[in-house]
């Protein structure tokens, strides 16, 4: 059987009102009495408990996941201020659980990784799990501890998407949602099991810049250190700059030029953004780059940004194989949106030709996103990306 699924979306100014009308719009496209699930995407304006309040109490509704972003995604537009609310009705041989872990800092998020696992998986010991789907603190510094805890937990070759929420670039807090609650330095996730079908597409289109580089000496997510000289160098010299210059463009220097990380038997590059410079030269990544990586810096275009879009959506179509998709998510990188301009229009004009008109989705712009990277022959193990177009197409 099929998963029913209804979308309700609302722009309006009024935090509540807004509330009122997206929860209206999803249960009349829902059509029908149960709800298993509410999905919850909004720009940071709608970061209220009294929101996610008013959507339980609707549409008595408890379980409720998601979390905000620099805007949202939708089949009616893509909007910098809005709001949107994907329900969820499944058929009885399909199973979801949800989870919430709190205070996740850079020193606990694998722990806090492998806490969120344990507890997504309470109430599966003889279902099969198929895939996660995770929202977490977009300004957690260690984006890819999170992600290890999981796989602890799962497996490494488990399938893990998701989202690293975002604000309005202001980068000082992000939210998440958890039932009723809106909260911060957290992470919460569903784990679905049964006779569940989905694809996953990821991509970004950036492009190698320069010659190979070999990082020599690096910490989690701290390089010191690429072929035997201070990190920074590498931008001091592609940019004819000093440190001081080089953190008044690091904005700009960290949205079109990115560390590309090489993996062998891999397609694309691992992207990773620039968080900092550090005054001995040392270089900060939201992600973390092992020692001995082989290293480009990297550029991207609004034409291979848009090529990627469809390239995630043609793995979408492959993974569910002839088994319909009933509803999608869309992470994308606020990287992207920055780069893509006016573009962003053409690509949400590629992600409903390609997923099919009749197809409910949300999505968000996001700070960073997990997924596995298509690889030769093996697509299980997920990274924590940057600057990427992440789709999951989900069906019954």
């Amino acid at each position: 059987m099929a998963i029913k699924v209804g979308v309700g979306v609302s722009v309006d100014g009024d935090p509540l009102q807004a509330a009122r009308e997206a929860a209206r719009g999803a249960k009349l496209n829902l059509a029908t009495g149960k709800i298993d699930l509410a999905v919850v995407f909004s720009s940071i304006e709608y970061a209220h408990s009294t929101v996610l309040k008013t959507i339980s109490s609707m549409l008595g509704v408890e379980n409720i996941v998601g979390c905000s972003g620099l805007g949202i995604i939708t089949g009616e537009g893509i909007f910098k201020r809005g709001l949107a609310v994907m329900l969820i009705d499944l058929p009885a041989d399909i199973y979801l659980n949800t989870a919430c872990v709190r205070s996740v800092n850079p020193t606990s998020s694998t722990y806090a990784g492998k806490e969120l696992g344990e507890k997504l998986s309470y109430g599966f010991k003889n279902i099969r799990r198929h895939l996660s789907v995770i929202f977490s603190d977009g300004l957690i510094e260690d984006g890819s501890g999170l992600l290890h805890g999981l796989q602890e937990k799962f497996g490494r070759s488990f399938p893990i998407a998701g989202a690293s929420a975002s604000d309005n670039l202001a980068f000082k807090r992000t939210y998440q949602y958890f039932g009723t609650e809106t909260l911060s330095d957290s992470a919460c996730g569903i784990l679905w099991g049964g006779k569940l079908n989905f694809g996953l597409g990821i991509h970004h289109g950036w492009k190698p810049l320069g010659k190979p580089r070999q990082v020599t000496k690096s910490s989690a997510n701290t390089v010191y250190e690429i072929d035997a000289a201070p990190a920074a160098d590498m931008y001091k010299e592609y940019f004819a700059s000093d440190i001081p210059k080089l953190r008044k463009e690091l904005k700009r220097i960290s949205i079109f030029y990115p560390i590309g990380i090489y993996l062998p038997g891999e397609e694309e590059y691992l992207l990773r953004n620039l968080s900092s410079i550090e005054d001995n030269g040392a270089l900060v990544f939201q992600g973390d780059v092992p020692k001995n990586s082989r290293i480009r810096l990297m550029i991207g275009t609004k034409e291979s940004c848009l090529s990627a879009t469809s390239r995630a959506l043609e793995e979408v179509k492959q993974g569910l194989g002839d088994k319909q998709c009933d509803f999608a998510f869309v992470f994308d990188s606020v990287s992207r949106y920055i780069l893509l301009g006016r573009q962003v229009n053409e690509e949400l004009r590629i992600i409903k030709e390609k997923l099919g008109k009749k197809t409910p989705f949300i999505g968000l712009y996001t700070y960073g996103e997990q997924a596995p990277l298509e690889s030769i022959g093996y697509h299980g193990v997920a990274h924590f990306h940057n600057q990427t177009i992440a789709v999951l197409g989900v069906g019954g």
